[in-house]
């Protein structure tokens, strides 16, 4: 596995990514990350890996102002926004726990054509949203631990009664951190959605 370490320059910014290119790889998967992660994590944990074994281009982003990012004045779906057309990524499967999560629904809402799927882990403010979830039409892979004390699972409730696309997977014993915790079934469940 080749992990090229890399830096995009946006509205005067030093953006930090990794990118994990095969040269075979079709669609690409963007890794967003939690608040108390980085890019790093998705490697270290296997995840990264998983994907990039299967055929996928695989990208773990870290926003503005966290990991070796540096601070930026956009709104964070902008900066993700300006990211992906830097890259020229016509479209994407993007995966986006915790505080990602809400950032990955304002993306979805604001720019969902972009996107092929969305897979939303253990998601923050969730509620902030209910009444414009149902304006998301991408296939959207719900992921949760039912026992996140930090992002009740009622939120995972309200994502799948009102995103219309949209498929749950939850680990019954797991928390905040139940892609990590278990990121072998992680990756088997997200490759599982993404192909089908």
């Amino acid at each position: 596995m080749v992990i090229k370490d890399e830096y995009l320059n946006i509205k005067g910014s030093k953006i930090h990514y990794l990118e994990i290119d095969k040269e075979s790889s079709k669609d690409t998967v963007i890794l967003l990350h939690g608040k108390r992660y980085n890019t790093y994590d998705w490697i270290n944990s296997g995840i990264a890996e998983n994907l990039s074994n299967e055929g996928f281009k695989v990208i773990c982003l870290e926003f503005p102002g966290y990991g070796s990012s540096e601070e930026c004045d956009l709104e964070r779906e902008e900066a993700l926004l300006e990211f992906v057309k830097n890259l020229n990524i016509p479209s994407l499967h993007l995966v986006a726990p915790s505080f990602s999560g809400e950032i990955s629904i304002k993306f979805a809402l604001k720019y969902g054509d972009m996107l092929k799927s969305l897979t939303i882990v253990d998601s923050i403010k969730v509620d902030k949203y209910k009444e414009k979830l149902n304006e998301i039409y991408v296939k959207t892979l719900i992921v949760w631990g039912k026992k996140d004390e930090i992002a009740p699972y009622e939120f995972a409730e309200i994502l799948k009664n009102n995103i219309k696309n949209s498929t749950l997977f939850m680990f019954e014993n797991l928390g905040h951190t139940c892609y990590f915790d278990d990121a072998k079934k992680f990756s088997e469940v997200l490759i599982n959605f993404i192909r089908a």
